[in-house]
């Protein structure tokens, strides 16, 4: 009886768990992209070729709908690979998205002067939503 007791437990347990572990993955999507860096010289004119980022490794910041990098907004960071690729799952949502440039965070801010949010974007549950961003230390 004992015995049966216990099977019984540690069965709901692992019910428990696996059910917990199902339903973080719920209303989850992917963001992904590729970050890259403008350098040198990059004024267009006749004959010259228009400047293309190079990618880069930094660090990729997801905070809540915002104007500025905010530690407090923060919800997740992820780190782009030597081929300035990165992915990261999220909860549904609205977001916007930094990129470390040195000691500051760099953003595009969209859609100013009325809501002026940096990199705004939505993810919708099992679906991918693509940004690719990049730091601009070129000339123009």
């Amino acid at each position: 009886m004992c015995n049966n007791f216990l099977v019984i437990i540690f069965s709901t347990c692992l019910l428990s768990t696996s059910c917990i572990g199902q339903k973080q993955e719920q209303n989850m999507g992917l963001l992904k992209g590729t970050i890259g860096i403008y350098e040198g010289n990059c004024m267009p004119g006749p004959g010259v070729p228009p400047c293309e980022p190079r990618p880069i490794v930094t660090t990729v910041f997801i905070t809540r709908l915002n104007e500025k990098f905010d530690w407090d907004l923060l919800v997740d960071s992820v780190r782009s690979n030597t081929d300035g690729t990165y992915s990261i799952k999220l909860r549904e949502g609205d977001y916007s998205l930094f990129l470390r440039d040195g000691n500051s965070f760099a953003c595009d801010f969209i859609q100013c002067p009325e809501t002026c949010y940096c990199q705004p974007f939505k993810i919708i549950d099992d679906s991918t939503t693509v940004i690719d961003a990049n730091l601009d230390h070129a000339n123009w």
